[in-house]
């Protein structure tokens, strides 16, 4: 399966072996590409919790430092956020990374798009920036694109919940293969960022080696070759053990790995998400006592502390009902 998928796409392609993922890339790549998904999550009028939340365990999961979280957040506070600034954004995000720009272009497209439906609803506006940035990069294959990110994002989750059986998910994975061949785009391109449902490329890698497929294709880290095997590892590599051991046992298996990372990983945006709570109320206290304080400000820093102890409670619960899933 996966060699048909590989000899679909055109011969320039970078060979994916040869692909850094965005958590070893240099840290104003990763903020520009963040600034994305702040301004995405801006589409539909207002920021949701949870919108705020995915955020955090995606700047975990690549690594950002606190002044580059501090960048993010005032992107939160952009008025005039549009589907066009998004889709010039993300033109920036692709030029910051020439060597690669097929990869960073599906994988925005994919995390704009579960961005966009961490909330249960997608707005028409956000459905646009999708799109806007789809059409900028991928012109005529971009409804194809953004197809394939749907899919992609609806396998994950599928996955890590467990609520299908191996051969629902073969079936899905099959989809998946069949949609980035017509799309002309490399599979592993979607996890570029790594993993939609937390797992960074480092943890993915994690995953392999507890499969015993470490090995395959000279993966390590820093290579975003890694993400094959999250989409097709389900089939294709993992066949050998489930002919003995049964697919829906294995597949078991390797949910469990994934769980124990993605708790990890949330963890990490747990203590990221703590620590900027904690500054936005030390600056509101000393905002509260200043005389020449403006009650807009005030205002603002107000709701901005209230979101992030949503999020925070959000993030805390998400992962209890990880481990839960996990005991």
């Amino acid at each position: 399966m996966w060699n048909r998928a590989r000899v679909s796409f055109p011969k320039n392609q970078k060979d994916p072996k040869k692909t850094f993922a965005l958590e070893v890339r240099p840290e104003e790549v990763k903020v520009l590409y963040a600034r994305v998904l702040a301004l995405q999550s801006l589409m539909d009028g207002r920021l949701d919790p949870r919108e705020l939340e995915y955020l955090y365990v995606f700047m975990s999961r690549i690594g950002l430092s606190s002044d580059s979280r501090e960048e993010v957040r005032q992107a939160l506070g952009t008025k005039d956020a549009s589907p066009e600034h998004v889709a010039r954004l993300v033109g920036e995000v692709i030029s910051a990374v020439p060597n690669n720009q097929e990869e960073i272009s599906a994988s925005i497209i994919k995390d704009m798009v579960h961005l966009s439906h961490t909330d249960n609803v997608v707005s028409p506006l956000e459905k646009d920036a999708i799109e806007a940035a789809a059409r900028a990069h991928f012109g005529e294959r971009a409804p194809k694109v953004v197809d394939l990110a749907e899919k992609t994002v609806n396998y994950e989750q599928a996955l890590i919940d467990g609520k299908v059986s191996a051969g629902e998910l073969e079936a899905d994975v099959k989809e998946i293969v069949a949609l980035a061949t017509a799309a002309s785009v490399l599979i592993t391109a979607l996890f570029f960022s790594g993993s939609v449902i937390g797992l960074s490329a480092a943890g993915i890698t994690s995953g392999l080696a507890a499969l015993g497929l470490g090995g395959l294709l000279g993966l390590s880290a820093m290579v975003t070759g890694i993400g094959t095997v999250v989409v097709l590892g389900v089939t294709a590599y993992a066949a050998a053990r489930w002919a003995l051991s049964g697919k829906d046992r294995e597949l078991a298996r390797q949910r469990e790995h994934m769980i124990q990372e993605v708790i990890k990983s949330h963890q990490g945006a747990i203590e990221d998400l703590a620590e900027d709570q904690s500054a936005i109320a030390i600056k509101l206290a000393e905002y509260v006592t200043r005389s020449d304080r403006n009650e807009a400000r005030l205002a603002r820093l107000n709701d901005e502390l209230q979101i992030f102890t949503a999020a925070l409670a959000e993030l805390k619960q998400e992962k209890d009902t990880l481990q839960a899933q996990s005991a």
